[in-house]
């Protein structure tokens, strides 16, 4: 009796701590499992979705007017080309339209405030000559460049005696609108050589910054 006793309290004893093993195993599962889906859904609230902005639409920016690219250091290259017309000195230009200086004529209306960088050449078809004034030497030919009145001299060469040419004549300057540039030189106009790249006259053109 005693054994049998015995047997049947290890027998329950046995079946006591497999049911522990059992809900030891499964609350450890539950465990784990909650824990990681209460990671995922913090994780989820913490870093919400990022949203891909578009880009800018540049189209509805305002390209800037002429005065301000001006202003942004474009500015504006001209060269004017010396034609012969009943014995004078016409000068035009390709970009008629510039805005900065009239597109032609004996000579040429300033059309904007601003400052101007001026370079001119004058190149004769022969260094001597002979007409009515008789030969003389070539040095003594002078072009003066004057703006409104002789004198407001911008510029001012005498022809060189080996190259026929007066080489550049540059100078920088501060031209109101409504001034005009006068080409004047001391020998007739047929004498110059008006190939472009031999006798032309350039331009380099800023604004004036407007007084704030």
């Amino acid at each position: 009796m005693p054994q049998s006793s015995q047997l049947s309290l290890i027998r329950v004893l046995l079946l006591w701590t497999t049911i522990l093993s059992i809900v030891q195993a499964v609350f450890i599962i539950l465990f784990f499992t909650a824990g990681h889906l209460g990671q995922s859904q913090n994780s989820s609230t913490v870093a919400p979705e990022r949203q891909i902005e578009p880009p800018p639409d540049n189209s509805s920016t305002p390209s800037p007017s002429p005065d301000e690219k001006l202003l942004l250091g474009e500015g504006k290259v001209l060269t004017y080309e010396a034609n012969l017309e009943a014995n004078q000195i016409i000068w035009r230009t390709k970009d008629v339209e510039n805005g900065v200086i009239s597109k032609g004529g004996k000579s040429l209306e300033i059309l904007q405030d601003g400052y101007y960088f001026l370079s001119l050449q004058v190149t004769l078809k022969k260094c001597s000559f002979n007409g009515t004034r008789g030969s003389e030497d070539s040095r003594s030919v002078s072009v003066t460049l004057t703006g409104d009145t002789k004198e407001k001299i911008l510029l001012q060469g005498r022809i060189n005696t080996h190259t026929c040419s007066t080489g550049p004549l540059s100078k920088a300057e501060m031209l109101a609108a409504g001034k005009e540039l006068k080409f004047d030189i001391t020998l007739p106009p047929r004498e110059i050589d008006d190939t472009v790249y031999r006798t032309h006259l350039d331009v380099i053109f800023f604004l004036k910054p407007k007084k704030r």
